[in-house]
């Protein structure tokens, strides 16, 4: 059983999470997979016997999110809860709708 930490810069969103999870969970070999939008990185439990770490980055590759440098990994283990302790650290995302999209939107009407 190995693991490893892979940079992936175009994880930069929680719908690019999924994309990558999707990609590496059906390889034959991976056994987990743990993805962070916060820091950019995907953690992958694997067979080292059954699938190669060249055979995963080549999966991400094909999927649209190429391995990035070497740099030290910040990705910890993930909690029982399957969430990355680092966001607590990062603070909460909340996101702010701007008045004038939503006047362009006509939603302004309902409220």
């Amino acid at each position: 059983m190995s693991k490893v930490v892979l940079e992936v810069p175009t994880l930069w969103a929680d719908h690019h999470v999924l994309k990558v999870r999707d990609a590496l969970v059906n390889l034959g070999g991976v056994d987990g997979v743990y993805a962070s939008s916060a820091w950019k990185q995907v953690l992958v439990d694997y067979n080292n016997r059954k699938i190669k770490r060249a055979d995963i980055e080549k999966a991400l590759a094909e999927a649209g999110y190429p391995v990035g440098g070497d740099e030290v990994p910040v990705l910890t283990q993930p909690t029982e809860l399957r969430r990355d302790p680092q966001w607590e650290v990062l603070g909460s995302r909340m996101t702010e709708t701007n008045q004038a999209d939503r006047e362009m939107s006509g939603e302004f009407r309902r409220y």
